[in-house]
């Protein structure tokens, strides 16, 4: 995905960006955390796994270097998902700096200059600039995945994708019931949904874009297409200000649908109790997967710190936390879904979006001209 759509989805999940924001495993007084203490066994990880993550733990106890400072546009977001990590491996801490990716990258290219590192891991979108440049990010050996399974990579190995957020339709449950609901792409050409539903503007660089580009590919055209999407047009479509705002206005009554909605932004409206729920898988395999990703800073000063917490990400646990506790699924074909949603193996979805510009140009031209309103 381009970078203008990473900075808009990660930035506005709701989450309020607070720089410096600092939290760790232990409660203020709680005793020091030293080297030497009995090995740390995390479930489910081989005899090599923990091996390999115990040496790292050892190393990063002994040198004192425990603090893994995260940089992106909400890595503070993540705390429940980095409580597991935390609980199973007390006295390392995490120190989250949630700031915008233009400020982020700034501050990367500033600090790789002048020799004075302070991040030690860059979290946020599928394709963040930090991995394309040389002295930014560094590979990292990842000794943890089951035999066979190798870390979907970027950037000759610099950006590993960890995670995949989904995207559902969502309606009011004062204004449409459980069964009424649409349930398929298809359902929303019903008569009855004219004039109703409430989407992100496709004609602008965002996830309902992308999402109809899919719909739109080789792969796909014959199930969904151009001629679907010609129908789906006629169908009298909303555009709301802004995708985040899809689910609220939704919640809010204006409309009874919305569709293309990041499980983020119906987390959040949920979270307040908004009478709300969301499709999600869809009935016909129309499902969209956004992609996360993390890079560890080339030369940061917490090395051993940073790559055990990336391990341990890459484990049974981790994945399993992923989806327990930060709504996402992993990227190992034994993932959980989130909320009670298949797993990743099940779960039929739309291709992953291309984030090459020459790739998409002719598809957004074709979405401009059909959806733009006059």
């Amino acid at each position: 995905m381009t970078m203008f759509y990473r900075n808009k989805l990660m930035t506005a999940f709701g989450f309020a960006l607070v720089g410096s924001l600092a939290f760790t495993a232990c409660s203020s007084g709680a005793p020091e955390v030293k080297a030497g203490g009995a090995p740390v066994e995390v479930p489910g990880a081989s005899a090599k796994a923990n091996e390999f993550m115990n040496k790292l733990y050892q190393e990063a106890l002994s040198s004192g270097k425990t603090d893994i400072v995260m940089y992106g546009p909400s890595p503070s977001a993540n705390k429940a998902l980095n409580q597991v990590f935390l609980d199973r491996f007390p006295g390392i801490k995490i120190v989250p700096q949630d700031q915008a990716d233009a400020q982020t990258l700034t501050k990367l290219d500033v600090e790789a200059a002048s020799g004075n590192r302070i991040a030690d891991l860059y979290i946020g979108g599928e394709s963040p600039q930090a991995a394309a440049k040389d002295n930014i990010c560094t590979p990292v050996d990842i000794q943890t995945t089951p035999a066979g399974f190798k870390v979907p990579a970027q950037n000759d190995g610099k950006l590993l994708l960890f995670a995949y957020r989904y995207f559902g339709f969502v309606y009011n449950t004062n204004m449409v019931t459980k069964e009424e609901a649409p349930k398929s792409w298809h359902d929303l050409l019903d008569p009855k949904w004219k004039g109703k539903i409430l989407i992100g503007d496709p004609t602008v660089p965002g996830g309902m874009q992308y999402i109809v580009t899919s719909m739109m590919l080789p792969e796909t055209e014959a199930k969904w297409g151009k001629p679907f999407m010609e129908q789906l047009a006629k169908q009298d479509l909303n555009f709301s200000q802004s995708e985040p705002t899809v689910p609220s206005d939704v919640a809010s009554g204006r409309f009874p649908i919305g569709i293309g909605v990041y499980s983020g932004f119906y987390d959040g409206q949920k979270s307040k109790g908004a009478p709300l729920n969301m499709v999600f898988p869809l009935d016909d395999g129309g499902n969209f997967l956004s992609r996360s990703g993390l890079c560890q800073i080339k030369d940061g000063p917490h090395p051993d710190a940073t790559s055990l917490y990336l391990n341990w990400l890459f484990t049974q646990e981790g994945q399993d936390a992923l989806g327990e506790k930060n709504q996402s699924y992993g990227v190992l074909p034994t993932a959980p879904g989130p909320a009670g949603a298949p797993p990743l193996a099940e779960l039929k979805h739309l291709p992953f979006a291309n984030p090459d510009p020459k790739f998409n140009a002719p598809y957004f031209d074709y979405i401009t001209k059909l959806f733009k309103k006059s």
